[in-house]
């Protein structure tokens, strides 16, 4: 039998350590003959189930997230008061929440800054003070192709730059990896109307050193080299301005299709203390259908806080047409809403964290660019479903991703934007899933 070195054993443990505290429970992997490094994990060229968005390989969307945040040396839970100093002068945003359970949360419930080390063991290598721009792709990506050297950010005076680091993360279950996540240098905190701003305008896929192949139908590899997309802009827009001009995250696409639990697990080292987070993990046999949702960014209430499987009231609306063509929205759990004769109900939001009796500012979720809106009902009526809207303004409160202000912003700092209203035709897919597998 081969045995590991000494300083092997340590690295591994110094790994799962990180894990811990980024993942907030102990993560237990069984090692049968051999430990690889998280990165590599995620690197695994493993299908499941994984939606595609369109008939055609193309980057949907691609824009600056937030800035600064990722990578802020010297962060830990043993010592809070430290740690939310280094978060604020990083210009993040912390919570202090107390668990109704009493216990004692991971870091990653106070901020979404992130350690160089965190950084590190999922990207595979680390980065300082660095800027988050998500990118969302018709197809999933194969894994095992995706570097940093695959993407090209165009600036607003013309820089071209090139990632630090990519990965799947944190889209890592079976059934997704149409996002990948690079962090760099790509901007400031500006507004975008004032001169010294920089940001993105566009974002390409360039012939890495091994070029980024998505996965199609068949399953078969195409080349993702020469898609790109105009990007919307700087996330930082004035507070004052119309709420259709927030530089917040939107939606990409929306799809219903029947229920399936299928593909919603990932590599084992990431699944404890948020997986299952499915549907049927939340809702039983009442999960019959399924609107995915796909996220320009992640979405949460103020860019910390865990969005909850019990809030699509406070977050979105979905509208059905009637075969009158009278327009039917649908703005509630658990009520029965008749469309034709035919019933629809929502039963909550999955695809979040695992399911509680209770739930407060301590919940974890995954925080990926996937919500799924579980529905039952009578299938006519998902038929009529054409539509979900997260309206961000009056009622419905809007979403933040990770650069959000948190529930007590630190004076002074600009943070990133709400989302502005939110409007986009659903895809059907009940008669085609339209997902793919592979190998």
């Amino acid at each position: 039998m081969r045995l590991w070195p000494r300083k092997r054993i340590w690295q591994v443990i110094a790994a799962f350590a990180v894990l811990v505290t980024l993942l907030g429970s102990v993560v237990v992997v069984r090692i049968i003959s051999t430990v690889r490094n998280p990165s590599a994990v995620l690197n695994e060229d493993t299908l499941i189930n994984a939606d595609l968005w369109d008939t055609e390989p193309r980057m949907m969307a691609a824009g600056l997230g937030f800035t600064q945040i990722i990578g802020v040396p010297g962060l830990s839970d043993d010592d809070l008061g430290a740690s939310r100093t280094r978060v604020h002068l990083a210009g993040g945003a912390w919570n202090d929440v107390t668990c109704a359970d009493g216990s004692t949360p991971s870091l990653a419930v106070y901020t979404s800054a992130a350690t160089p080390e965190s950084i590190a063991l999922l990207y595979g290598a680390p980065v300082y003070y660095a800027d988050g721009l998500p990118i969302e792709f018709s197809w999933p990506v194969l894994p095992s192709s995706l570097n940093a050297d695959d993407i090209a950010v165009t600036l607003n005076d013309g820089t071209v730059v090139q990632p630090e680091v990519a990965a799947a993360w944190p889209n890592f279950e079976y059934n997704e990896r149409s996002t990948v996540v690079v962090f760099g240098h790509f901007g400031n905190r500006l507004a975008p109307e004032d001169p010294g701003a920089i940001y993105p305008v566009r974002v390409d896929v360039v012939e890495g050193a091994t070029p980024l192949q998505l996965v199609g139908p068949g399953p078969a590899l195409v080349s993702a080299v020469g898609l790109g997309v105009e990007s919307p802009g700087s996330p930082y827009t004035d507070p004052d301005v119309a709420p259709i001009d927030r530089g917040g995250p939107q939606l990409v696409a929306a799809k219903l299709s029947r229920y399936s639990s299928e593909g919603d697990t990932g590599p084992l080292l990431f699944r404890s203390g948020l997986l299952p987070n499915d549907g049927a993990a939340l809702y039983g046999d009442r999960a019959q259908y399924r609107l995915r949702v796909f996220t320009s960014g992640g979405m949460t209430p103020d860019g910390v806080t865990g969005m909850k499987p019990t809030e699509f009231d406070r977050f979105f609306r979905i509208e059905a047409v009637t075969t009158a063509g009278e327009k039917v929205a649908i703005t509630q759990t658990g009520v029965d809403y008749v469309i034709d004769g035919a019933v629809l109900r929502v039963e909550g939001l999955a695809d979040l964290g695992l399911r509680q009796d209770t739930y407060d500012d301590c919940y974890r979720e995954d925080k990926d660019n996937q919500i799924d809106i579980i529905l039952s009902g009578d299938e006519s009526a998902m038929r009529a479903i054409t539509r979900v809207q997260m309206p961000s303004t009056g009622d419905y409160d809007p979403v933040y991703n990770p650069g959000g202000p948190g529930s007590e912003p630190w004076p002074g700092v600009r943070y990133s934007a709400p989302s502005p209203p939110i409007d986009i035709e659903v895809m059907q897919a009940i008669d085609d899933p339209m997902t793919v597998s592979y190998p």
